[in-house]
C-alpha cells in the first residue's frame, strides 16, 4: 500500500521515529517533523537525514535543463526535489519543540564505477520526476543533454567518478515529562 508520509498518524506515541532520504520530496516538511515530535512518547527520539546537495552541479544543472525553452513546456509543473534545510535550521526547528538536538552535516565522496555513473545515479533519485512525465523519446534526448553536462561537471578518472553528496543530520530527544508532587 502507499501513502502520503504527512496522512500518517501512529496507533500509539512510538518510542522513535527514524526518516532517510525522504524529507526532501514532501511539500512544508519542517511542519511535519514539528508535528513528529508531538507524536512522540516522552523520552522518545526522532531521527533524520536528507541530502543537501541542492547547489551541486547535478542539481543547478538539471533546475537549468528544466528551465530552458526546449524543456520549460514539458516540465513546468514537475515537483523537482526540495531543498532541505541547513544542520542550524533543524536543530532550531526541533529546540523550540522542546528537543535536545544534535544536527550535523557530511559529505561523502562516492566513488562511481562505470560510464555516465552520476547519471545513472540521478535516474534513480533527482531525476525520477522528470522522466515520469516524459515519453521515451523525450526522456532519452533529456538524458542526452543532461549526461552530457554532467560529463563535464563530474569527469571521470582512471578509478571511477567522483560525487561529493552533502548530506544533513538530525537527531532530537524529547525529554521525559517529570510531575512534581507536593
Amino acid at each position: 500500500m502507499l501513502d502520503d508520509i504527512r496522512h500518517w498518524k501512529p496507533q500509539h506515541l512510538p518510542d522513535v521515529i527514524i526518516s532517510n532520504a525522504v524529507l526532501q520530496w514532501v511539500p512544508d516538511h519542517r511542519e511535519l517533523i514539528a508535528g513528529w515530535v508531538d507524536q512522540l512518547a516522552d523520552g522518545g527520539w526522532l531521527a533524520f537525514q536528507v541530502p543537501g546537495n541542492f547547489d551541486q552541479p547535478s542539481h543547478a544543472i538539471l533546475r537549468e535543463l528544466a528551465a530552458s525553452a526546449r524543456w520549460r513546456p514539458l516540465l513546468r509543473d514537475v515537483e523537482l526535489n526540495r531543498q532541505t534545510a541547513d544542520p542550524a535550521d533543524y536543530a532550531e526547528l526541533l529546540a523550540r519543540a522542546g528537543c535536545e538536538v544534535d544536527a550535523w552535516e557530511t559529505t561523502y565522496l562516492h566513488i562511481l564505477p562505470g560510464e555516465d555513473p552520476v547519471l545513472e545515479w540521478y535516474k534513480g533519485t533527482g531525476l525520477r520526476p522528470v522522466l515520469a512525465v516524459l515519453d521515451a523519446d523525450q526522456a532519452a534526448d533529456f538524458l542526452a543533454e543532461y549526461g552530457e553536462q554532467l560529463r563535464v561537471a563530474y569527469p571521470p578518472a582512471s578509478f571511477g567518478t567522483m560525487l561529493p553528496f552533502r548530506r544533513v543530520f538530525a537527531v532530537a530527544h524529547r525529554p521525559r515529562l517529570s510531575i512534581g508532587f507536593a
